[in-house]
This record gives structure tokens, C-alpha cells and sequence, in this order.
């Protein structure tokens, strides 16, 4: 009997991705292959690509060279966003076999068996054939599982190539979904992350808007904490603040403004005003005093002079982040903002970055210090020196040095002080989901970027 064919896979980019990647994950083990890490001999490597940014493009070429270096001979696949915006160029890399776009993903096993007979391999033996409707998804990580709630976007940022990549918004039905959550709640993953590229604008013809459909999962389901990705402020559900203080549901949001200034939001073609953002924010805290709010801050957008920054920096500054994620401007291939003049000089792009990141800095020790000696939930999703890393439902980073074993288990946690950064702590009640999902074959991603 032959050896049982491997594939790797990789994911560069945000939570969509990587949702997308466990889909393929679950595609290809029940195609018949032996999943294995992605650093190691393989016969066939998948990269979930990204082109959110320059740096991302140059990742991404990275890791389909490594692949292709790896194991030669191995099948080499790119798949994602910048499969779809460069695939020609992609084609050019040595080492990579086939480049297929996101609305051939679904025959991706299909796509590599043929590729496998004209070496003349043997593609794996599939499973017995699912029945309709029975789900694929297959999680890499033990503590959370990424549903997929949305895909594209009909907004126009100058800046953004991902709506070129992604095609316009359109949302999965509600009943979908629902298979899913109830799959990954049965698996024992104690956390899900409803994710989508303009997640706010979910809407189902049967259910509703996603505040509707984070209803229909809480009541339908018994699945654990749930978390939302990104949302974008003109688009946060009018009834998704109703649904708290209800426990399951964590009090994070991350919600992208991108600058302070008004000025530059305008010349970004963003659908919202300082003012306006502010006001959200505003509603966010009163309705939950110790939520973390994250966000998106883009720094040296083509035109954006020394006044427009100090005006961003000083708006930013006056609100209590928990985090804020700094870019530099990446012109994009497609985008607007790519022949908008006014370009900022790279040094000048990363003197603002530094000092939005030290404003990060300073917002995240100042709302991070706000809990010490108090008590959060936090689920432990990893290793660390001496014991275990998690998240709070608020989205604080918690080690302890705990040595019971804590992986994907939640815990009332009371914190004792703060670190470098970190949150430390001690868990003081029982962990309230102590299964942790059965993960045979499925080992995380050999390369992980992942934004918020």
C-alpha cells in the first residue's frame, strides 16, 4: 500500500484567511491527505496568500519559494488574495505549480489530482463521500475555531486592494452558518470568531443583519465565547450593542479608523467623519465600561502633511485605546491611492509610525493597568515561559504561571500585576470547558501573520 500523500499548508493575512485555510485544511483531509506542519517534507504545499500591503506580496513569494525549496518536486499551490490580484506573476516564481483564484478553491482537491496524475502519482484515496450539508471545517488552533460569515466589500478606499481581490459583499445564509458553529461546539473549541471582510454588513433574507444572526447563535447553540472580527464604524449593527452584557458574547471590538483627521479620511474615501467615529466609540464604552476597542491607524496616506498628522495623532491620543495597529501607507496596484500625488517621503512615513506606535504603547499600559487586582476570563491558548498564555474576553494578553494544564480551557483568572505589556495572573475558579478538540492530523500553521 503506498505511503499516504502529505500537504502542508500556510496562511499570511487576516482572520478571513485564515478561516478560509481551515476549510482547506478540512478539504484536503477528507480528499485523503495526511496533513503535516508546513516546515516540514510534504508533497504537496499550500500558501494562502496575502496582498493587503507590499510586505505582504514579499511574504507571500517568500513562503512559495521556501515550499518550493523544502521538498523538490513537491506540488507548490498559491491560493488567496494575491492569487487573484497577480496571478500571472505568481506563475513566474520557480517552484510554484498552480495559482488558483478563490472561486476555484472549492475544486482545489480536484485541481491537485489532476496535477498529481500528469507527474504520474497516485492522488490519495478520498473518504467516503460526505453527505450533503456535513461540514469540512477543520480548526487549526485548539482554542478557537474561525467562522466565516462574509465575503468582499462594496465600499471604495482608495487605499484598499482587498475589495479588488474579494469581488462585492455577499454574506452565507444564516442556516450555514449555524451547521458550522454547532460542528465546532460538538469538537469541544471553546471560543468562535465570526469573521468576514466587511463583516458589518452581514445580512441574511431570513434572519437578518449579524446582530440577528449572534442572536440566532446564542440561542440556538451552546457553543462558548464568541467573538467578532473587524467591523467597519458605519457599518456596526444598530442592535449589536443590545446584546450585551449577555456573557458569551466578548467585550472587544475592533473597528478600523485609519486617521484622526478628517481631512485625509475624506481624501480616503471613508464613509464617516472624526466626529462620527468618536461618537461610536463614545457608545461602545457606555454600554460596556471595560470594553477593549482596537483599531487601524494608517500613517503617511498620499497628502497627509504635518498639520494632518498632529491633528490625527492629538484626535487618537484623546480615547482609551486597549491597542491600536499601525501601518505604513502601501500604495496597491489598482487602488486610487496609487496615482494620488503627494506622496510622503518613507522617512517621514516612519517617524509618524513611531510615534503612533508609542502612543499604542502608552494607551495599551494605561487601559491594561486598569485591571490589575481585578478579575477577567481568560482563555488559555497557549505556552509560555513557565506556564500558559490566554486571551480575556476583553482582549488583554494573560500569562500565568499556572502549571495545571490549561490549554483551550477558560478560567476566572485575578490579575496580580503587569509586565513588559503583559498581564499576569492567577486562575482562581475551575476551568469552565475543559475538552480540549481532538486535533489528529491538523497541526497548526507552519507560518502565521494574522491581523486583528
Amino acid at each position: 500500500m503506498p505511503d499516504q500523500l502529505r500537504a502542508a499548508l500556510a496562511t499570511l493575512g487576516c482572520r478571513v484567511n485564515f478561516g478560509e485555510t481551515d476549510l482547506l485544511r478540512g478539504m484536503l483531509a477528507a480528499a485523503g491527505y495526511r496533513l503535516v506542519g508546513f516546515h516540514e517534507a510534504a508533497d504537496v504545499y499550500v500558501v494562502n496568500t496575502c496582498t493587503v500591503t507590499h510586505v505582504a506580496d514579499r511574504k507571500s513569494r517568500q513562503l512559495l519559494r521556501q515550499a518550493a525549496r523544502r521538498k523538490p518536486g513537491a506540488l507548490v499551490v498559491a491560493v488567496g488574495c494575491y492569487a487573484d490580484t497577480a496571478a500571472d506573476a505568481l506563475r513566474q516564481i520557480a517552484g510554484v505549480d498552480l495559482v488558483v483564484g478563490q472561486h476555484e478553491e472549492p475544486a482545489l482537491a480536484a485541481r491537485l489530482a489532476t496535477a498529481l496524475q500528469a507527474r504520474g502519482l497516485v492522488p490519495p484515496a478520498a473518504r467516503p463521500a460526505a453527505a450533503a450539508g456535513d461540514v469540512l471545517l477543520a480548526p487549526a488552533h485548539p482554542a478557537r475555531a474561525l467562522i466565516k460569515v462574509q465575503d468582499g466589500c462594496d465600499n471604495r478606499c482608495a487605499y484598499c486592494v482587498v475589495r479588488i481581490a474579494r469581488g462585492p459583499s455577499r454574506s452565507r445564509p444564516a442556516d450555514e452558518i449555524l451547521a458550522e458553529v454547532r460542528a465546532v461546539e460538538q469538537a469541544g473549541y471553546p471560543e468562535i470568531i465570526l469573521t468576514g471582510i466587511n463583516l458589518g454588513v452581514y445580512h441574511d433574507e431570513r434572519s437578518g443583519d449579524l446582530a440577528a444572526l449572534a442572536l440566532r447563535i446564542l440561542g440556538e447553540t451552546r457553543s462558548g465565547r464568541i467573538r467578532f472580527s473587524s467591523i467597519e464604524p458605519q457599518d456596526l449593527p444598530a442592535g449589536l450593542l443590545d446584546l450585551w452584557p449577555e456573557p458569551r458574547l466578548c467585550r472587544h471590538l475592533h473597528i478600523p479608523v485609519q486617521s484622526g483627521c478628517d481631512r485625509t479620511l475624506a481624501r480616503m474615501g471613508r464613509r464617516y467623519r472624526w466626529a462620527d467615529f468618536r461618537t461610536l466609540a463614545e457608545r461602545i464604552w457606555a454600554r460596556l465600561p471595560d470594553a477593549g476597542l482596537t483599531t487601524d491607524v494608517i500613517a503617511g496616506f498620499p497628502g497627509e502633511t504635518e498639520d494632518d498628522f498632529a491633528a490625527s495623532l492629538a484626535a487618537l491620543a484623546g480615547l482609551p485605546w486597549s491597542d491600536l495597529h499601525v501601518f505604513p501607507f502601501s500604495p496597491r496596484p489598482g487602488t486610487a491611492a496609487a496615482a494620488l500625488p503627494g506622496a510622503v517621503p518613507p522617512d517621514v512615513i516612519r517617524r509618524r509610525c513611531e510615534a503612533l506606535q508609542s502612543l499604542a504603547a502608552e494607551a495599551g499600559r494605561a487601559f491594561r493597568a486598569r485591571f490589575v487586582g481585578q478579575e477577567l476570563d481568560v482563555l488559555w491558548d497557549g505556552r509560555s515561559a513557565g506556564g500558559w498564555t490566554g486571551l480575556s474576553d476583553n482582549y488583554l494578553r494573560v500569562v500565568t504561571a499556572c502549571a495545571e494544564p490549561l490549554l483551550a480551557r477558560v478560567t476566572r483568572t485575578r490579575i496580580g500585576g503587569l509586565t513588559d505589556g503583559l498581564l499576569r495572573g492567577e486562575p482562581v475558579g475551575p476551568a469552565v470547558r475543559c475538552r480540549v478538540p481532538a486535533r489528529a492530523g491538523r497541526p497548526a500553521d507552519g507560518c502565521a501573520v494574522a491581523a486583528p
